[in-house]
């Protein structure tokens, strides 16, 4: 079972398709790992479903074609407030997850989920993985998402990463092992976000390689002495390059 999850607005956001396609790429890969949050997105789903049916969600929302509507403010603060009351209703039984022994995952290597194996169809070994330094690689992914750097990063075992400062949010998932910082130690499927001014350092368990997928909305800052050589790597594209 996965520790560290989205809040209830970032699955708000996707529930309300809302999210970059990257962002949501995040999302749906803790999903994967994660019965609990599964469980919430579908009642999110029903809840929105059911409310949207009435007139008065209906008045609530736009005027345009049922396919395009947005939710609103006051209807996703009115589904919080449900939430937060534990009063949602019961997902149909089709819709319901399956809990088992399986759904935890270990700390060993994984098969990739679906939604992220569909971006990368010859394994991660295929993947054009640059070095950044000794302990660190990354490989960019090709999601779709113009604005920002979608990647897979890979520590091995034992590894550190220097210390970084981040210009913009980051959003990771830990896919494989695991890795740990001054917050805490992640294992597969936990989703931790870092914004504008938090600093850290990841290490790498020292039983398996690490790896991580990452969405950033800006290069991270890294203040060690290979600063120079890592940042060109993580420079973000864009629509123009």
């Amino acid at each position: 079972m996965s520790h560290f999850h989205p809040d209830i607005h970032w699955l708000t956001e996707y529930a309300a398709g809302n999210l970059s396609m990257s962002q949501a790429l995040c999302i749906s890969v803790h999903l994967s790992f994660c019965p609990k949050c599964r469980k919430e997105v579908e009642q999110l789903n029903s809840l929105g479903g059911m409310m949207l049916s009435r007139p008065q969600a209906m008045n609530d929302a736009t005027e345009q074609p049922q396919s395009e509507l947005e939710i609103s403010d006051s209807l996703r603060s009115h589904m919080l407030d449900l939430i937060s009351n534990e009063t949602l209703p019961n997902v149909p039984a089709e819709l319901a997850v399956e809990t088992s022994a399986n759904d935890e995952p270990s700390n060993t290597a994984v098969e990739l989920p679906d939604c992220l194996d569909k971006l990368i169809p010859n394994g991660t070994e295929k993947l054009d993985w640059k070095n950044l330094g000794s302990a660190v690689s990354v490989a960019r992914l090709a999601a779709g998402d113009t604005e920002r750097e979608v990647a897979l990063h890979k520590i091995k075992a034992g590894g550190r990463v220097s210390n970084h400062d981040h210009k913009g949010r980051e959003v990771t998932v830990v896919l494989t092992g695991s890795f740990s910082d001054q917050e805490g130690q992640y294992l597969p499927g936990d989703f931790l976000i870092k914004e504008p001014g938090q600093a850290h350092r990841p290490i790498a368990s020292e039983d398996a390689e690490c790896i991580c997928l990452s969405v950033l909305d800006a290069p991270v800052k890294f203040t060690g002495p290979i600063a120079r050589l890592i940042n060109p790597f993580l420079r973000i594209r864009t629509a123009a390059s």
